[in-house]
């Protein structure tokens, strides 16, 4: 059975850490192509459509994935290649449709301790994260691989922020987990949450009501240009 993390992309509490494995193996060396975004030389990472900004721990890579599976984080943050498991974080963001963060997680943990038998719950904690609330979990998951019995760690912490979850889950195996963390800590220091919708200066209501008088404009303009004839 693979082992499983958690997804906050769903109703479902976890999805399998496969995935995440396909997307390391996949990711490039260096910093990926990012649409909708930014990426400066000393990685830092905006994204206003996501509504979140930080800064990416050095010589670690920076990706999108595209949504091959809805699952899939929307952003990933790979550490250097090394032999076993490469330490990642990821990102994932869902609509919070006006539930609390208390609800939020309450659900995912317990879907999460009642579904997977291989999972230890640790801690639960109250956070703060870019000045929103947020909640802290860490949990170890242990599996079977053909070099062995294996423990990964993870650390989450789920702010919500602009009516959505943010969930940045920091993973590694267990023996190597307090190496990476200072990175994590460092990461989630420098976020930022904007309010995604502040960049347009119309909404959608306006940019249509301006459309349809230009349409109008142009049309009484071509009927005026007909009469003159």
């Amino acid at each position: 059975m693979p082992i499983q993390i958690i997804s906050s992309l769903d109703s479902r509490a976890a999805i399998s850490i496969s995935l995440l494995v396909i997307l390391i193996s996949f990711v490039p060396t260096s910093s990926a192509a990012l649409q909708n975004s930014t990426l400066d030389s000393q990685g830092n990472y905006d994204n206003p459509s996501l509504g979140i900004s930080f800064q990416a721990p050095a010589g670690w890579t920076v990706s999108e994935p595209k949504k091959y599976q809805p699952d899939a984080p929307d952003v990933a943050i790979i550490a250097p290649y090394s032999s076993g498991f490469t330490a990642s974080i990821s990102l994932s963001i869902e609509k919070a449709n006006g539930t609390s963060l208390d609800d939020y997680v309450k659900n995912k943990t317990d879907q999460l301790t009642n579904d997977q038998a291989n999972v230890a719950f640790l801690s639960e904690q109250d956070d703060t994260i870019g000045a929103a609330a947020a909640k802290t979990l860490s949990f170890e998951e242990n599996f079977t691989s053909q070099d062995g019995n294996n423990t990964i760690k993870f650390k989450q912490s789920i702010a919500l922020a602009n009516d959505e979850f943010y969930t940045i889950t920091y993973a590694n195996d267990l023996k190597n987990f307090d190496a990476d963390l200072t990175n994590y800590g460092q990461l989630l220091g420098s976020i930022k949450f904007v309010n995604n919708t502040a960049s347009f200066p119309f909404d959608y209501v306006t940019i249509g009501i301006v459309g349809i008088a230009l349409a109008l404009g142009v049309i009484i303009t071509i009927k005026r240009k007909k009469k003159l004839s």
